[in-house]
C-alpha cells in the first residue's frame, strides 16, 4: 500500500483482517468442540453396549436358573417352600434386571446376587435328590446342609439391604481385582515339600495362588486377603466356628478357612494361602469346591476346584 493511501482504507483493511483471523479461531474451535462431542459419544455408546450385553448376559442365566428350578420337585414341604422362594427372589431380579437397562451399579450387584443363588441351587439338587432316591430321613449330615442353606439364605437379604449403603462407600474402580485364580491339592512329602494332586483321600490340603492387579486407585499399605472354601456339602472349610475365625464381607459376618497380610503397594504381586487338614485322619470330600478370595470386606475372585 503506498504512502499515498489515506488513512481511514488503511483502517478499515486492517479490520477486515483481525475480523478474517476471528472467525478462522471461532471455525477451527467449533470443529474442535465437534471432534470432541464425537468422541463422547462414541464412548458412551460403547459403554452403554458393555452394560446391555451383561444385562442380557444375567437374565439369561436366571432364566436358566428358574427352568432348573422348575424340574425340582420334592414330597418335603419345608425344602419344596424353600425352592418356591428361591423361585421367587430369581422373578424378582428378572424385574430388576429389565427395570434397569442402563444402571451400571445395579448390573453389578445383580451380577453378584445371581452367583449366590447359582451356588445355593446347586445346594437344593443335591439335597433334593438324595431325597427323592433314598427315600427316608433326612440324616444328621443333611439337617446341618439345610441349616447352612437357611443361613446362607438370611445371609443373602441381608446383604440386598446393605448394598446401598455399600455402594456409596467403594466404587467398582478401587475394588482390588485377584487375577489367574489357581486351586489345586496339595500331598506333603517327608521333607515337607508339596506334591500337586486331585484325589482327595490323598491329599493334606487345598492351596489356592493368584496375583493381585495393578490398581492405583486403591490406598495402599497393610492389607488382610481372606481365604473362603465352601465343601461339596456347602459347608466352610474352617479351623474354628467361632467369632475368632470370622470376618466381615460384603455387609455380613462368615468364616474363613484362612488369611494373610500383605503390605500391599499399589503393584501386581503374587500370593497364595492354603488351608490344610486339621488332623491326620482328616479326610477330604470328593466333589466341586467354591474358592473364593476377599480384600477390603469385598469378594475380589472366585475359582472351583474338582476332587476325585
Amino acid at each position: 500500500m503506498s504512502e499515498n493511501t489515506p488513512p481511514q482504507k488503511k483502517n478499515n483493511s486492517t479490520v477486515l483482517i483481525v475480523l478474517c483471523i476471528l472467525l478462522l479461531i471461532i471455525c477451527l474451535a467449533e470443529g474442535w468442540i465437534l471432534l470432541n462431542q464425537k468422541k463422547q459419544i462414541e464412548y458412551i455408546t460403547i459403554e452403554k453396549t458393555d452394560i446391555e450385553t451383561e444385562r442380557n448376559s444375567i437374565k439369561q442365566e436366571l432364566n436358566s436358573m428358574l427352568e432348573q428350578y422348575e424340574t425340582l420337585k420334592t414330597d418335603n414341604k419345608e425344602m419344596q417352600a424353600q425352592v418356591e422362594e428361591q423361585k421367587a427372589k430369581i422373578e424378582q431380579l428378572l424385574k430388576e434386571a429389565e427395570k434397569h437397562k442402563g444402571d451400571a451399579w445395579v448390573i453389578h450387584k445383580l451380577r453378584k446376587e445371581t452367583e449366590t443363588l447359582r451356588t445355593i441351587m446347586k445346594g437344593f439338587v443335591r439335597t433334593i435328590d438324595s431325597l427323592n432316591i433314598l427315600n427316608q430321613t433326612l440324616t444328621e449330615e443333611k439337617a446341618q446342609v439345610t441349616t447352612q442353606l437357611k443361613q446362607q439364605q438370611t445371609k443373602n437379604e441381608e446383604l440386598a439391604k446393605s448394598n446401598e449403603d455399600l455402594s456409596s462407600k467403594v466404587t467398582v474402580a478401587s475394588l482390588l481385582k485377584a487375577t489367574g485364580m489357581r486351586a489345586f491339592g496339595v500331598r506333603v512329602k517327608g521333607d515337607n515339600t508339596g506334591k500337586e494332586l486331585d484325589k482327595a483321600k490323598r491329599i493334606d490340603k487345598i492351596r489356592c495362588c493368584f496375583k493381585l492387579a495393578e490398581n492405583k486407585i486403591t490406598p495402599s499399605g497393610k492389607k488382610w486377603v481372606y481365604l473362603r472354601i465352601l465343601a461339596p456339602d456347602g459347608k466352610v472349610l474352617a479351623d474354628k466356628s467361632d467369632e475368632s475365625n470370622m470376618f466381615e464381607f460384603n455387609g455380613v459376618k462368615g468364616l474363613f478357612s484362612s488369611k494373610k497380610q500383605i503390605d500391599y503397594q499399589n503393584q501386581e504381586m503374587e500370593l497364595c494361602l492354603d488351608w490344610a487338614a486339621p488332623n491326620d485322619t482328616y479326610e477330604f470330600s470328593a466333589g466341586e469346591y467354591i474358592i473364593e478370595i476377599y480384600a477390603d470386606a469385598t469378594d475380589i475372585g472366585r475359582t472351583k476346584l474338582t476332587l476325585k
